[in-house]
């Protein structure tokens, strides 16, 4: 039986969106007439229209527009070369002029540049809607229709259609204030039938600007990453976005005396951030959690001891801790909870001749929410426990500089150093305890005296970065030539897991809360101590001199050493957020071509990649991207990757695209040796500027990324994502990543998909 999918407010929206471009294409904007400028206005019930401006004084009746048989009032007028400021004066009412979309000043008036020619001179437009010269809308509509085969039936069958609609607004409210927000209708993302859905705030922000002083106040906007060897805020994840999505904060800048000052304060607001995941692992009580004396027990017991005359003794130098961490909001990132975090970031930087030379200092605080109970040994028989809820924090500072030694050449460097620890928050104790039995294996011990421990912090990881490279262009810019170095160092606590499982821990009934990672572990003194080193180097070519077209042609490599303790746990390898702050805690998963890389010492990655401009008659061009990655260069790659895009113009308004991915692993310990062939073609049909429908089959490359706002090449790796193929899998239990990558490439591959997709942007 067909499914019909009702739409009573798409077509009001669209009709909205075509009227507003075909109102904008219908105006008879300003325009050079003979000697002057011809302006002209609509008010047929009008009984008199008169043009002010800074030409005239702003006089409201000196150049009066005469009105012809159909209401519409005219005049030429012969302005000198500059820029003039204006407005129509309608039966006495000031009007900024609807059919100039470029204002300016705290009264939104109307302006037009005029050049050394007499003509006009087109500006970028300011406003769009004659119902306020402030006000610049915009949007986008969207409509997907996906139909999947289903190999059990044979048959198609159609998804639920997505329609996502965005409707921006910039606005001038002074000189010194501007605003943008975006409001968006999806009822895919609300989960209602689509007459439910409704306008939601998706995104926004004010700017207030003063010749020294720049302020941004935003809501889930995106902050550009800051630039630098090292990125301290920024490159957020798998695809490096922008920081921002989903925090709010301010932005400042400043300069004075010859220094920039950048000040940025986000807060992620999420909801359940107070929440502080407990011990209460042997009784449920849904999301009220209990902060057991048993952990207290639990910390003690499994302390290490050693012999000591006929007798045993706690050992020295060790720390115990029995641990909760909450795990945010993705259900695979277990330990990776963000809680109600906030982030303060400060750069200060000052150009001195060739050189730039910059400070900076970010610190991120309240994510990982949980309770801890620690102890430590003060003696052969005596200890010292802490217990209470934790928010963690983390600091990081540093310096970076680059030396301009050309327009073509460029060194730059940067050293960033980083500590996270736990800290105690309000209700937290300090009680002194007495072991009663010290054996081989267990240890009982009664409490003494308590105190406060508000505030008491334990530093589980130190961390330092160190980045140096530079950047050469010859040949006017067509050869480019970068070589990098980046090496961490990172130094925690080896956490020892006892032998002893928890009572209940191996039942399947036991009562494990989604939001409660269960930590334990005792550490000796001897801290874990791992490094990761990157080499990059890069050769960038355009041919159009020798081939006459701009073929294009880029070559990287990268070479990666890892030096890791013995001791040192899966999870925490470098590429993991757990044991890397620096890759945004809990944002950041391993992409694709680094899962079957884990656990190597060394790794090198092969970039090629090729543009070829075939024929610029109906633009034909050829693109191939390769991605090569193994051990060492002279071994066949543990994965391959080569993408190949093609596309041309059948027509004017008609385009055929296709792109091809063939993947190839061999990964002997994963039981992987083999390769993966996708696809995917579609035409697309532009009816108008801004107008376009496409026809697909396949796996859609190129796909809306919900961070951005905008279409980035991220469809497949998305699609292999979310069917375990990640980081997230890897981190967890790295053997079996097989299968998941085996059968998310097989889907991929196999995925039989029709999509039609229409496009409006106005």
């Amino acid at each position: 039986m067909p499914v019909r999918t009702p739409m009573p407010w798409f077509l009001p929206v669209l009709l909205l969106a075509l009227g507003l471009i075909a109102s904008a294409i219908a105006l008879a904007a300003p325009a050079k007439s003979g000697a002057g400028i011809r302006f002209t206005h609509t008010a047929p019930h009008a009984a008199s229209v008169a043009w002010a401006g800074d030409f005239n004084a702003w006089s409201q009746s000196a150049n009066p527009l005469e009105k012809d048989a159909t209401g519409v009032w005219s005049l030429t007028l012969a302005l000198p070369a500059g820029t003039h400021a204006y407005k129509f004066v309608v039966d006495g009412q000031w009007l900024a002029d609807p059919e100039n979309n470029v204002t300016v000043g705290e009264f939104g008036n109307s302006v037009v540049t005029i050049g050394a020619d007499g003509g006009l001179i087109t500006a970028a437009a300011t406003s769009n809607t004659a119902y306020s010269p402030k006000i610049l809308m915009g949007g986008r509509v969207i409509v997907l229709h996906q139909a999947t085969l289903n190999p059990s039936y044979s048959r198609y069958e159609l998804t639920r259609p997505e329609m996502d609609i965005d409707l921006g607004f910039d606005i001038r409210v002074s000189d010194v204030m501007s605003s943008h927000f975006l409001l968006n209708i999806n009822p895919r993302d609300e989960d209602v039938q689509d007459y439910r859905s409704r306008l939601n705030f998706k995104r926004g922000s004010i700017l207030l600007t003063q010749p020294a002083l720049r302020v941004l106040a935003f809501d889930s906007e995106n902050i550009e990453a800051w630039d630098g060897p090292i990125a301290l805020v920024g490159d957020v994840g798998q695809f490096r976005r922008p920081y921002g999505f989903q925090r709010t904060g301010f932005l400042a800048n400043t300069s004075r005396f010859g220094v920039r000052t950048d000040l940025l304060y986000t807060d992620n607001f999420r909801v359940g951030g107070t929440e502080y995941p407990g011990f209460d692992l042997n009784r449920g009580t849904g999301r009220q959690f209990v902060f057991e004396a048993d952990a207290d027990a639990r910390t003690i017991s499994q302390m290490l001891t050693e012999r000591s005359g006929s007798g045993y003794a706690l050992t020295r130098g060790q720390i115990s801790k029995v641990q909760s961490t909450d795990i945010g909001d993705d259900d695979r990132s277990f330990g990776y909870g963000d809680g109600d975090e906030d982030m303060f970031a400060m750069r200060l930087r000052r150009d001195v001749g060739a050189f730039r030379l910059g400070i900076m200092g970010r610190t991120d605080r309240g994510f990982h929410l949980g309770q801890l109970s620690l102890a430590q040994p003060t003696s052969d028989s005596t200890l010292t426990q802490w217990r209470g809820q934790t928010a963690n924090e983390w600091f990081g500072v540093g310096a970076d500089a680059q030396w301009t030694i050309s327009p073509s050449a460029r060194l730059h460097g940067a050293l960033l150093s980083g500590a996270r620890r736990m800290t105690l928050l309000n209700g937290s104790t300090r009680t002194e305890w007495k072991a009663t039995s010290i054996a081989a294996t267990t240890v009982a011990a009664t409490p003494g005296a308590s105190a406060s421990a508000d505030g008491t912090h334990f530093t589980i990881d130190r961390s330092w970065r160190l980045a140096l490279g530079g950047a050469w262009a010859l040949a006017e810019g067509d050869i480019a030539l970068r070589a990098d170095v980046e090496h961490h160092r990172h130094r925690y606590p080896a956490w020892i897991q006892p032998p002893a499982s928890l009572p209940g821990e191996a039942n399947a009934d036991h009562p494990r809360f989604e939001n409660v990672d269960y930590q334990r572990g005792t550490s000796l003194g001897d801290d874990l101590d791992n490094s990761m080193t990157e080499w990059r180097l890069g050769w960038d070519r355009n041919w159009r001199y020798y081939l006459g077209r701009p073929v294009k042609t880029s070559v990287e490599i990268v070479w990666t050493a890892f030096e890791y303790d013995a001791r040192t746990a899966w999870e925490y390898q470098l590429w993991f957020p757990t044991g890397n702050f620096w890759l945004e805690s809990g944002q950041h998963t391993v992409s694709i071509d680094r899962l079957t890389l884990l656990g190597q010492s060394d790794v090198v990655a092969l970039k090629p990649s090729i543009e070829i401009p075939l024929r610029r008659a109906n633009d034909m061009r050829l693109e191939l991207k390769g991605n090569y990655s193994g051990v060492n260069l002279g071994t066949l790659p543990k994965y391959a990757e080569t993408l190949v895009q093609f596309g041309f113009d059948y027509s004017k308004p008609l385009r055929i695209q296709t792109d091809w991915r063939w993947a190839k692993y061999d990964v002997p310990a994963l039981g992987l040796s083999r390769g993966y062939v996708s696809q995917f073609t579609e035409a697309v049909y532009r009816f108008a500027s801004g107008i376009e429908v496409s026809l697909g089959f396949g796996v859609d490359p190129h796909v809306l990324d919900r961070d951005l706002n905008e279409y980035a090449r991220i469809g497949r790796e998305r699609f292999l994502n979310e069917r375990n193929a990640n980081g997230f899998t890897a981190e967890r239990d790295w053997l079996s990543l097989a299968p998941q990558l085996s059968a998310a490439e097989k889907r991929l591959q196999n995925e039989k998909r029709i999509q039609l997709e229409a496009i409006v942007r106005f």
